[in-house]
């Protein structure tokens, strides 16, 4: 598993934040269209001085885009499934990956450590679909010894874990 070193996103630093970062990060998350004016009102800054904040957070990587949240059963994917993933010792990684990368359905492929390699998740239609994408999709590549699937019974969220993780960062500086 050597290989998959080379495929896993590096971890940058922590970037220094001050009191007017966190408040930026914290109002853009809100409302990623908030516009720069709108935010220079609500922290009592010049527009111009905002931008070049929010210029400095994106070139550090901090801010890393602007997202829309989308509602997958309103869109046809209600079924979220994890399917934990261990590739066979000497498996070519490479294809691997570009065969998982290629199913449409992927939403997120992660390196994990224990028994387990990769950890895959997806957006599902149904069972019929399921079904598919286990015996079309993920039995046939060569090089996955095991896999088990895991079907999400809901989403249970977090609320609040930017501004808990951003205390956090105030509390460590």
């Amino acid at each position: 598993m050597a290989s998959l070193a080379g495929e896993i996103e590096r971890q940058g630093p922590a970037v220094p934040l001050d009191d007017i970062d966190r408040a930026l990060i914290r109002r853009l998350s809100v409302d990623p269209r908030t516009s720069q004016r709108q935010l220079a009102r609500e922290i009592n800054m010049s527009g111009p001085t905002v931008g070049e904040r929010i210029a400095r957070l994106e070139r550090a990587g901090v801010i890393r885009g602007y997202t829309v949240s989308v509602d997958w059963a309103a869109l046809g994917f209600p079924v979220l499934v994890y399917i934990p993933i261990s590739i066979a010792p000497g498996a070519d990684l490479a294809q691997i990956l570009t065969t998982l990368r290629a199913i449409p359905e992927l939403e997120e492929l992660t390196a994990v450590t224990g028994t387990y390699d990769l950890m895959a998740r997806f957006r599902l239609r149904d069972h019929t679909h399921l079904q598919t994408l286990l015996l079309e999709d993920l039995w046939p590549v060569e090089g996955l010894q095991r896999i088990e699937t895991f079907l999400s019974l809901g989403e249970v969220p977090a609320p609040g874990l930017l501004d808990r993780l951003l205390d956090q960062h105030t509390a460590d500086d």
